[in-house]
């Protein structure tokens, strides 16, 4: 399997989330300080707070998806090790984060690393948790959101995008959502997007996933649009 990734992009945010949580925890540090010391200078703490408590979720949003070792784009690389040399991965070269292109299509692939259980029943998504752990997990910004409609949103930009450089010749965009975590328990009814746990996605795509192969010519179309690299 080839890998393309922008890896300025990548490098550029990684470095946004290394200096945003430290420098926004020294303000907000900063702040409490000064509220302690200098009571009189009460906007200041106020300033720091907001400052700060920014620049420390800024942070943390940019360390999650750009620095964790299990960040999206290191999990999905090691999670397809081992497709054949006609598969293509792009991670932030398109429209869509992260883009598997192969003799039977494009796929989508929108990412999400909680653990626990996680359910959905037709397209509405859910984690059975408490009241404190869903307020440290939104501090965390590790809320589940809606996969679904993130899927497809992406699905159909990508969609947009080929579309224009093909003179409107048809792709099949397929949308896959992808939990990494090793703890991730799904439970899954009535989902319309289809839904797999990374250590079975590539046995996914090679069964249940696999999709009926492109046209030669539409093949080749792809390739002359698409960026080329590999890993």
């Amino acid at each position: 399997m080839k890998v393309v990734r922008n890896e300025a992009y990548i490098r550029r945010r990684a470095t946004i989330g290394n200096w945003a949580f430290p420098i926004g925890y020294i303000i907000l540090i900063l702040g409490l300080v000064t509220s302690l010391l200098y009571p009189q200078l009460a906007l200041i703490p106020v300033i720091a707070f907001f400052v700060g408590f920014g620049l420390t979720q800024i942070g943390i949003y940019y360390i999650h998806r750009f620095v964790r070792p299990d960040r999206p784009e290191a999990a999905l690389t090691q999670a397809l090790k081992g497709l054949d040399d006609r598969y293509v991965l792009y991670h932030y070269m398109l429209p869509a984060d992260h883009v598997l292109v192969g003799p039977d299509g494009v796929r989508i692939f929108t990412v999400k690393w909680q653990r626990g259980e996680i359910r959905c029943r037709n397209d509405r998504w859910s984690q059975p948790i408490g009241l404190l752990r869903w307020f440290l997990r939104w501090m965390a910004q590790d809320t589940l959101g809606n996969p679904t409609r993130e899927a497809q949103q992406e699905a159909e930009a990508l969609r947009r995008y080929l579309a224009r450089r093909l003179d409107g010749k048809e792709i099949p965009v397929r949308p896959v959502i992808v939990f990494t975590h090793p703890e991730a328990r799904l439970d899954i009814e009535g989902s319309s997007v289809p839904v797999v746990h990374a250590r079975k996605l590539k046995e996914w795509l090679r069964k249940e996933g696999r999709g009926s192969a492109l046209p030669r010519e539409l093949q080749a179309a792809l390739e002359q649009i698409l960026p080329r690299g590999e890993e």
